[in-house]
């Protein structure tokens, strides 16, 4: 079994990207996001691209689909970037998709939500 906290096999290269060349690249800027992936409980689903690699116009784009568990549903995140450098493109993709599991997971979880917790002292 391999280690899930680097494991970035779960993060599917689209357009724009190659297997060899930039995986790599991927695991180091997104290091962050697969370990809490690997925590998290859930099954995470991720595909990345990129049209205009390099270029004045370059658009970089993560969606991620988190699969739920009993306690929550399923959740699809989408975040792009159009930063010139590629690894600040990824970077950036990568925490706005961190920034919005937290996020929901936050809005799902009793403490931040009072309506949903039994005492007023949650």
């Amino acid at each position: 079994m391999s280690d899930r906290t680097t494991d970035s096999s779960i993060v599917r290269l689209g357009g724009g990207f190659s297997e060899e060349a930039d995986r790599r690249l991927i695991e180091s800027t997104h290091s962050q996001l697969l370990a809490r992936a690997a925590s998290s409980g859930r099954l995470w689903d991720m595909e990345l691209s990129v049209k205009d690699r390099e270029g004045p116009g370059q658009y970089v784009t993560l969606e991620a689909w988190v699969r739920g568990n009993h306690t929550s549903g399923n959740d699809h995140f989408v975040a792009t970037s159009q930063l010139e450098n590629l690894r600040d493109a990824l970077n950036d993709v990568a925490s706005d998709v961190l920034r919005q599991f937290t996020k929901a997971r936050d809005r799902a979880t009793p403490r931040a939500n009072r309506h949903k917790r039994e005492t007023i002292r949650g």
